[in-house]
Formats: structure tokens, sequence, C-alpha cells
């Protein structure tokens, strides 16, 4: 059964340089209760994995705590470009590795099946071979057609955010997992984050608890992303950060009391 951590134990098990992944896509379901007690903790050259990236990864710009970035793409959607990430492309201050969402997706399935690599037809006839060193073009031995071999990236850890897990530590939530199953079969470690306690019923589990190493009760453990059906995006604090631009800080996404 997975362990019961709080927030604040979580930066004794992911020390500088680790790998994570960040659960959620776009606005919704951003562990950010978990990504702020590292920020508090003072974690630093953080190797990070979003797919579809927002405030999770504004927040960690914003600190200083990143060193590399694996992402198919960083916005605030409807409130516009993501300041911080944007200034960190241009100045060249954190290393951005160029990822589509199949190929990243195909990243972790080899990680999770423990193979060097697996084959697909995501981003044949690209450029993104020539920005990403874990994709190479090469042949199928038996057909002899092109593929794209892709590196497995195996996270350190998964950091994910649902809405209510039960006492056996099942996750549940209503809407879309997204990426948050192949990461958490990928991972070494998978915490869970949740907002609220639920009864068990393991077979409406969006995730079994073979996946989850520990959870951590974190009401509204999401905002300002949304969590549903709990919780929507506050769209004010989103617009809010996008404001404020390169001047936005990390106190800008400290919940309200």
């Amino acid at each position: 059964m997975p362990e019961s951590l709080s927030a604040e134990a979580l930066p004794g098990l992911i020390g500088d340089g680790a790998l994570i992944a960040i659960g959620g896509a776009g606005l919704q379901r951003k562990p950010m209760r978990l990504l702020r007690a590292l920020v508090a903790a003072g974690r630093r050259e953080l190797r990070v994995m979003s797919f579809l990236g927002s405030l999770d990864v504004e927040l960690l710009l914003a600190a200083g705590a990143v060193a590399e970035l694996h992402s198919a793409g960083v916005s605030l959607d409807a409130a516009g470009l993501a300041p911080h990430y944007r200034a960190a492309r241009e100045r060249g201050s954190v290393r951005f590795v160029e990822w589509s969402e199949g190929t990243l997706l195909c990243a972790l399935e080899a990680a999770a099946r423990g193979v060097p690599s697996l084959p697909t037809w995501q981003a044949l006839d690209t450029d993104l071979p020539a920005l990403n060193p874990w994709l190479r073009e090469g042949r199928d031995p038996f057909t002899g057609a092109a593929v794209m071999n892709v590196r497995a990236l195996r996270p350190d850890f998964a950091l994910l955010h649902v809405a209510a897990v039960d006492e056996a530590g099942y996750a549940y939530l209503d809407g879309d997992l997204a990426y948050d199953g192949a990461m958490a079969r990928a991972a070494g470690e998978v915490i869970v984050s949740h907002d609220q306690r639920r009864g068990g019923e393991p077979r409406l589990a969006a995730l079994s608890r073979l996946w989850i190493d520990a959870t951590v009760h974190a009401p509204h453990g999401a905002w300002p992303t949304g969590c549903h059906p709990l919780s929507g995006v506050d769209s004010a604090g989103v617009a809010a950060w996008a404001s404020a631009g390169q001047e936005a800080t990390v106190a800008l996404l400290e919940p309200p009391a």
C-alpha cells in the first residue's frame, strides 16, 4: 500500500538534479503544492519533464530550479505566452529538449517496458531529430521501412495530482488522465497528491495503487490549475501571472488563505 506523506517531506526524497515528470496537461491537474514544496526547500538543477506545461514549468523556472526541460510545449492557454519559459528559451539559460507529444510518450513507454528504445513513425521527415538527441532515424530490420528510434527516458520521480484517493491508495479522477498513466509506469517512484479521501471502488480507479509509491493529502493542491470536478482553473490567478511577465515571482503562486 502506498505510504502517506506530507508535502513538506517531499524534498527529503527528491534531491538536486533529479529528473521529475510532472503530470496533468496544460492548466489541468498540475501538482502545484508538491512543486511549491520543492521550491521552498531550494531544490536546484532539476531535470523536468512536462508534456504540456503551464504554471508548473513557470513556477520552477521563476525559482531558478530548472537545469533541463523536456516538453512538447509550454503556454498559459487563453492567458497567452508563459513569460519565464519564453525568457529561458530566448536566453538559452536552460537546456531545452524539443519533443512532439507522440515521441515523448514513446520515450516513456520504452522506459516502462525496460527497453533501451522503441521505434515509431512519429517525427519522420522533420527537423526534430536535429534538436533532440533522444531521437534517431533508422530502418526496421524486418521490412526496411524508415522508423524513428526513440531512446527511453526514465524519470526518477513522477509527481501527479488527482481529485481523490482511497484508504488503499487507489487514485480517482473525473476526466482525462492525460499522460499520467505512462509517467507512473515509467518513473522510479510515483508521488500522488490529492484533494480528498473517498471510499474505495478499485474498479473505478484511474490509477492503480500498484503504480503509486506515496500519496500526499493536499486540498486545492492543483491551484491555480484546475482539478475537475472539484475546481476549475483560477483564470484571474493565471492572468495575474501572465500580466506580471518576467517580474512574476513564486509569491504569486501562493494559494489564498
